[in-house]
């Protein structure tokens, strides 16, 4: 994990360091592109790298370091490619969807049925934000767990969302190491989804879930659990242990914002989302995203 939005909120640029990690990254992921027969590789900066002062001159320095021109998409565009990736994997499902996906450096919230999306929003909400800007002690005071939680439900309150939905799905690395992490800590394992919402469409139906028991389970035993166990007794990565108990959080505030009973696990996200959109309108992908439909 690059993390390049760790810089940007300290110092409100991509510093040095982070920048040439993150060029080396990405041309181990061009590599492995070309080794897999790719032809077209299409290349998105985030949040992370929208409220850099910098960001032009990381842009052109990583397709000057890597032949990779990077679109450097806005809020919007990332919620329509993240929920046209999440939903992708229920490709039979009927009814109204919403996705949340779980960045570093924003929270996107959508809502839509199939391929048309219906409302969008993207906060500076992230896991890496709330952690650096709110709770920046470790581990966190009680202070700073209830400020952080009453600001997200601050911001939250106030995107006026038209409609909800009848399930809601959530993507984002963050949000999948918190499923696993309930799944290692408390057995919490996949659940069936329902046929209405293309529960056949993978791995037999069953598909992981957080539930705002399983959230706060996981708020309580992340208070009380340093990085370093999450780690080595968890098998939790090392960059995204720190992060974890701002997303939970983050999360269970969404949950009680929108009154989502559960949140299924999705595996697909931003990525997917712009491979389909690709797929389907060719060099105007972005131009879908804008419009929110494909």
């Amino acid at each position: 994990m690059v993390r390049l939005g760790a810089d940007v909120t300290q110092f409100g640029v991509i510093g040095a360091e982070r920048a040439q990690r993150a060029i080396a990254a990405i041309r181990r992921q061009m590599a492995m592109a070309r080794n897999a027969g790719a032809t077209v590789t299409l290349g998105i900066a985030t949040e992370g790298v929208r409220r850099a002062l910098n960001a032009e001159e990381f842009i052109e320095r990583v397709y000057a370091d890597t032949g990779l021109r990077f679109s450097l998409i806005t809020g919007e565009q990332e919620a329509s490619l993240a929920y046209w990736g999440a939903t992708s994997e229920a490709a039979a499902a009927s009814g109204s969807c919403g996705v949340i996906d779980l960045g570093g450096g924003s929270l996107e919230l959508t809502v839509g049925e199939g391929a048309q999306i219906h409302w969008r929003a993207s906060t500076p909400l992230g896991a890496g934000v709330i952690k650096s800007r709110l709770l920046p002690t470790e581990p966190p005071t009680f202070t700073e767990l209830i400020g952080a939680y009453d600001e997200i439900r601050a911001d939250l309150a106030v995107l006026e969302a038209p409609m909800t939905a009848d399930e809601f799905m959530v993507c984002g690395g963050t949000a999948t190491a918190l499923a696993t992490l309930a799944g290692r800590a408390f057995h919490q394992h996949a659940e069936r989804r329902s046929p209405g919402r293309g529960a056949s469409s993978v791995a037999g139906g069953r598909r992981r879930v957080l539930t705002e028991a399983a959230l706060d389970a996981l708020i309580r035993l992340l208070l009380t659990t340093d990085n370093d166990t999450l780690i080595r007794h968890y098998s939790i990565k090392e960059g995204r242990a720190p992060l974890m108990l701002s997303g939970a959080i983050t999360l269970f505030a969404c949950m009680e914002r929108f009154g989502a009973k559960r949140l299924w696990i999705s595996r697909r996200g931003i990525r997917e989302g712009a491979m389909l959109a690709w797929r389907h309108t060719g060099d105007d992908w972005l131009e879908a995203a804008t419009l929110g439909r494909m």
